[in-house]
């Protein structure tokens, strides 16, 4: 990608070339083991090979780093620095040591779409029984088991002795992208003892003090330890939700009662919602994916917004994306384009940082087509106006790492004006738009959550009721 990215200075990651010697006698490679501490024999999980992690690195090399096309060339310069560093110190490194500098060699393109996908890394480590989520640059506790029910709404403090500042800016360091996109797996890191004493952040692998403030500014310190690595994770953005998966029946517990949530937190399974607001003259319609959800195409789902919008006969549409992970910009374009002509009125849209990708691209659509009615309302969103995208996931070999390698350049600030390499789509039907940024601020911050509050909603009403 093209341009200054001024949140780089805000992740750990050294940004100028070192020896290699330097680089393994100084700890980058290998932490706490490649720097003599005895940390006792390595958990089952980290069993892999210097042969394994050697042949990995050279499907890293040519399959993913050759292909990916969102590296500055300075960024890709330090990125085969790194990778030869790794090679060289591979006799000091485990295997949740080398799948988290893979991560930190990845998450030198800057680019959201260029990933080693954390979720699946989870799943190969271990992971205490909490779930917390990102609130502004804070995570809260909003899922424990019944044991550590009394840390539910608690603030993560400290883990293992380190504070919560340093983990996330060493969890940011493992993925692309804005600040607040990278936060949105900062929970994987924070939930797993043994990815964090593989950062050199925890003493033990195996478990670790975390310590929390509760809401009355009370401290509770606790000993964690990590169960099993298990089945991959579902997306940190369910936890938001308080409705309980169903293997969590009987075992866990939630900060908030479903039956309290507002409207956007309810029905988690479901990808396509509306409903009609006569309060504020206006008709909600929810998308939480930008493809077909299991058992309702997406178009099914469009169509049947479109006649809901023309039979409830209201003047505004609230457009609700705050869940909204993307999937493919092609199935929403003609609905968005044409939703101006829908309603007489405004049609105020709920962004926040899980908006990304397809779904960034539909806002950009729709902003375009009726600039002047067009309200975005929320947080920013989960990418900036030009990244790389497209391409498709591969697994190395041994160890497991999948990896997404972004091979297209979308840019909606110019509508991909002088670029030769933009996806096809977005050349054909070009975004060009100045900001995605929200016109009102509206924050889901921890406090108007565990109040129950939609404060999207509120920032609606307050428009409307301004005019």
């Amino acid at each position: 990608m093209t341009g200054a990215k001024n949140e780089n200075e805000l992740i750990p990651i050294m940004r100028f070339r070192m020896p290699l010697a330097f680089l393994i006698a100084f700890g980058w490679l290998g932490g706490p083991r490649a720097q003599g501490q005895d940390t006792g024999p390595p958990p089952a999980s980290e069993v892999l090979t210097v042969e394994d992690m050697r042949a990995d690195l050279a499907v890293f090399r040519d399959d993913f780093l050759a292909r990916d096309q969102s590296y500055s060339p300075d960024a890709r310069e330090e990125a085969e620095v790194r990778l030869a560093a790794l090679e060289e110190g591979l006799e000091h490194v485990g295997r949740a040591e080398f799948e988290l500098h893979l991560a930190q060699i990845v998450s030198l393109a800057d680019n959201g779409h260029t990933i080693s996908f954390a979720g699946d890394r989870s799943s190969r480590f271990n992971r205490v029984s909490i779930r917390v989520f990102p609130f502004g640059e804070d995570f809260y506790v909003l899922r424990a088991t019944e044991p550590n029910a009394e840390l539910l709404g608690a603030r993560v403090v400290a883990v293992g002795g380190t504070g919560i500042s340093e983990i996330r800016g060493a969890s940011r360091a493992l993925v692309g992208g804005t600040p607040a996109w990278r936060d949105r797996v900062g929970s994987y890191l924070i939930e797993s003892p043994e990815q964090l004493h593989a950062l050199g952040l925890a003493p033990d692998p195996a478990g670790a003090v975390y310590a929390f403030e509760t809401s009355d500014g009370a401290r509770i310190e606790r000993f964690l330890a990590g169960d099993p690595a298990g089945e991959r994770p579902g997306r940190t953005s369910r936890w938001i939700y308080p409705e309980l998966l169903e293997e969590e029946v009987g075992e866990w517990r939630a900060l908030m009662d479903p039956d309290l949530a507002p409207w956007a937190l309810q029905d988690a399974g479901e990808s396509f919602r509306s409903r009609e607001v006569p309060e504020l003259d206006a008709m909600v319609i929810e998308l939480r994916r930008n493809n077909n959800a299991p058992g309702k195409p997406i178009r099914v789902a469009l169509r049947e917004f479109r006649q809901v919008i023309e039979e409830a006969g209201r003047s505004n549409v609230i457009l609700d994306m705050r869940q909204n992970g993307g999937g493919d910009l092609n199935t929403t374009r003609d609905f968005m384009e044409s939703l101006p002509d829908l309603v007489p009125g405004r049609i105020f849209v709920l962004i926040s940082p899980w908006t990304f990708s397809a779904a960034i691209s539909s806002i950009g659509y729709l902003k375009q087509t009726a600039p002047d009615r067009v309200v975005i309302i929320g947080e920013g969103p989960g990418d900036r106006l030009e990244f790389f995208s497209e391409g498709s996931t591969m697994t190395l070999p041994n160890s497991g790492v999948m990896l997404l390698a972004a091979t297209e350049r979308h840019d909606y600030q110019t509508g991909c004006e002088g670029f030769s390499d933009c996806h096809g789509s977005v050349v054909r039907h070009p975004i060009a738009v100045d900001s995605l940024a929200p016109d009102i601020a509206a924050p889901w911050t921890f406090e108007v959550y565990a109040a129950g509050r939609d404060p999207g909603m509120e920032a609606v009403a307050r428009a409307i009721d301004g005019d």
